[in-house]
């Protein structure tokens, strides 16, 4: 009996790359959805006993598919079975794509063009979907910059595709130069000026940083092949320079927003109405220099506000923060004492902007340069011992310091793997942090969260698995598979990539696209 066309040829299993791909940036459903269209395909397409030999003979893919079977031996170990069995089921991925992309042959030079078209225009869709929501097109309130995805997918995920993207049409018109009609490469770099202007407009440092530090690798290595002799004295000089003048700048806004200013200190002083002030001296706090916790008088504070806002002083603004704290930073960082004249001066913007959870005068306007204040004032208070809570680099630093004491205590071995978040979340409490229970996170760091489930035996293996490609089969050459590996490598420093489905997803799927589904014709070097 004749199998149907779609059988008979690799057309389900390119459609089941297509689904994965739209879904990757858009949606969780079809992520799931794909997955099921591809094991699918892998078997009614038959030849799936070849395909298991395709596999089993392929070294990076048994590595890679020896990571989610580390998560299985770690079972042995881990005191938390129904988490540790939640860890293999959202790591699938790493299994199945890895089996059916490397037990499948490549494909043809048209599909693969195809399945990355169809991510570019996803990722394009979904940055159109996230200004519609910002500018108002799409009713949905925005009080943070990551409210505007709306399809479920983190910010940061979001941003990392974005800049998959971008390299994906910087490989299609310069290395690949598939494209060769003028006006098609004109308009294909617009799109990745659009995307690049996209991660601006979102203040994704993570995709910025990213995209920023590869183009910039990408740069020197081209450019130290090209030159000789002084021609790479200047580029070493460069290279030093550049970030050196970066932080002279960086270090000069610190000091410019966060040196602390002199405020002379009168314990007896009055407020207008004759009111006596209170004083916090121990908070090390500071806005824009100015201390955030003197000249306090609440009653003066809690009385004007109630003239101005209908959201009560005592409650929380929209952001879910203490809304006197919000308003207190916000006085600070103008320069004004905390009490009714304060108040009263405020304009009806910068009500607005205490409201939403703002807590200065300079964050009112996001961009990028707010973003990196926001920043630059994490982690002053950080040095200061301030407090973590609600703000991303603090809880980053503190998820850190647990993940590295909780190393220290299963160093060989680790915890195994369902005693990761537990585990963790023990040393919060025995370093006494200042996080509230409900900021408790994994690592938040790939690195440190393999270290943690399964000590330094692990971790080796997991750092041999994903860097045999680039240390034995020479895929440095290989454009896409290199600004992947990139992509990936540095993410995983900020990021547990690998511990929801959506990022094992990420993981998997690309590194096999660009490793086994690879046309031949297409592994161009890097020139």
């Amino acid at each position: 009996m004749n199998k149907p066309l779609f059988l008979r040829h690799n057309y389900l299993y390119v459609f089941g790359l297509i689904v994965l791909v739209t879904g990757l940036p858009l949606s969780l459903f079809l992520i799931s959805l794909s997955q099921f269209i591809l094991a699918g395909s892998f078997f009614l397409e038959g030849n799936f006993i070849e395909k298991f030999k395709r596999f089993s003979r392929n070294k990076a893919a048994m590595l890679v598919a020896g990571i989610w079977l580390l998560h299985v031996v770690g079972l042995f170990w881990t005191t938390d079975l129904s988490q540790g069995w939640d860890d293999i089921r959202i790591k699938l991925p790493i299994l199945v794509l890895t089996l059916i992309i490397a037990g499948n042959e490549p494909l043809t030079k048209k599909q693969f063009h195809l399945v990355l078209s169809c991510f570019i225009a996803a990722v394009f869709a979904g940055s159109l979907v996230s200004i519609a929501v910002l500018t108002g097109v799409i009713h949905r309130e925005v009080l943070d910059i990551r409210d505007v995805f709306i399809f479920k997918i983190s910010h940061i995920r979001f941003g990392l595709f974005t800049c998959i993207a971008i390299l994906c049409i910087f490989y299609f018109v310069f290395i690949n130069k598939a494209i060769a009609n003028p006006l098609y490469r004109f308009g294909v770099l617009l799109l990745a000026l659009w995307l690049f202007i996209f991660l601006v407009i979102v203040e994704s440092l993570t995709g910025l940083s990213v995209l920023i530090i590869i183009f910039s690798l990408l740069f020197i290595s081209h450019a130290w092949k090209q030159q000789a002799g002084i021609g790479k004295i200047m580029l070493i000089v460069a290279f030093i320079a550049v970030p050196a003048v970066l932080f002279y700048q960086l270090n000069k806004t610190y000091k410019e927003k966060y040196a602390l200013r002199y405020v002379f200190i009168d314990m007896n002083a009055k407020t207008a109405l004759g009111n006596y002030y209170a004083f916090d001296l121990k908070n090390p706090e500071v806005e824009n220099g100015f201390p955030a916790y003197i000249y306090m008088c609440e009653e003066e504070m809690r009385n004007e506000w109630s003239k101005r806002s209908i959201i009560h002083y005592d409650s929380l603004d929209k952001k879910g923060q203490p809304l006197k704290y919000t308003l207190m930073r916000f006085l600070a960082s103008k320069g004004l004492r905390k009490d009714s004249a304060a108040v009263a001066s405020l304009g009806n913007k910068e009500i607005k902007s205490i409201e939403s959870g703002i807590p200065n005068v300079d964050y009112q306007n996001p961009s990028v340069k707010v973003r990196l204040l926001e920043l630059l004032w994490e982690v002053n208070q950080s040095i200061k011992g301030g407090d973590p809570n609600g703000h991303s680099i603090m809880q980053r630093i503190e998820s850190w310091k647990a993940a590295c004491n909780a190393i220290s205590g299963n160093l060989f071995f680790g915890a195994g793997t369902g005693d990761l978040p537990n585990e963790v979340h023990r040393q919060y409490e025995l370093m006494n942090s200042k996080l509230n229970s409900y900021h408790y996170l994994r690592a938040h760091n790939q690195y440190l969260a393999i270290a943690v489930a399964f000590g330094v035996f692990g971790f080796a293996y997991f750092l041999f698995a994903i860097c045999y490609p680039m240390l034995f089969l020479e895929k440095k050459k290989n454009f896409l598979y290199l600004v992947f590996f990139l992509t990936l490598a540095l993410s995983m420093l900020t990021e547990d990539t690998l511990e929801t489905q959506p990022g094992a997803t990420f993981f998997a799927f690309f590194n096999a696209l660009f490793l086994y589904a690879l046309p031949k014709e297409n592994d161009i070097k890097q020139g």
